[in-house]
């Protein structure tokens, strides 16, 4: 419901003040790809559908990018368009990369890409949160329960905060099919993720999504 969009985009921005702008280069975004399994565990197997709008997922994007890029256009301003494209090209190797394997149904490959920390946050479409250790244990689920998965985008961007911090945004559909016969539709979905980069490699660090869910069973149309 709207309060509860609310208190999301509301916490989702306290939290990256409070954790990202204390530190030289405040960030924000993750991969678009497990945020499907992380929502439908969420929703502990139910048939209710659960719908958020798209429009508050922007918003949530809209409020997100104005702190950070508050905080950081004069760092921002100081890289090149090369130096733009490049840190774009290293970001899409990594999204590239977990997509691939997510296709192959290798989820546990992904986990690499995460940030493992207390900090790391993922916000569900139903306004839940989960943490790290949540993400692995849902990864864990995938990998059990799941058969295929497909998507299809409509739009993405990778808007570069500074050289440590790249928002990832993507819209699209998505569908995932049990190994039940059950199917689980996103669509519309949007998905925002924040990458930042520890120690040389690109990590996921913080994630948010809004869609409009539906599942249809086993031998129903």
């Amino acid at each position: 419901n709207d309060g509860t969009s609310s208190v999301v985009v509301a916490e989702g921005a306290a939290w990256l003040r409070r954790h990202w702008f204390a530190a030289p280069g405040c960030y924000y975004m993750f991969f678009r790809v497990c945020l499907p399994f992380v929502r439908f565990a969420n929703r502990t197997h139910s048939t209710t559908l659960i719908k958020e709008a798209v429009m508050k997922a922007n918003t949530f994007i809209a409020v997100v990018m104005f702190l950070c890029f508050g905080c950081t256009s004069q760092q921002s301003e100081q890289l090149t368009q090369q130096q733009r494209d490049q840190i774009k090209n290293e970001v899409k190797v990594v999204v590239d990369t977990i997509v691939a394997k997510a296709e192959r149904l290798d989820i546990g490959g992904t986990i690499q890409y995460y940030w493992d920390s207390p900090e790391f946050l993922v916000y569900n479409p139903d306004g839940s949160r989960s943490d790290f250790q949540a993400l692995k244990k849902l990864l864990v689920w995938f990998a059990d329960s799941v058969s295929a998965f497909t998507f299809a985008t409509v739009r993405d961007e990778f808007p570069v905060v500074t050289k440590d911090l790249v928002i990832y945004v993507w819209c699209g559909n998505d569908e995932l099919t049990l190994k039940s016969g059950d199917k689980i539709k996103y669509d519309p979905d949007a998905q925002t993720f924040v990458f930042r980069k520890l120690d040389g490699k690109w990590k996921i660090v913080y994630l948010h999504e809004s869609a409009t869910i539906t599942t249809q069973k086993a031998g129903k149309k």
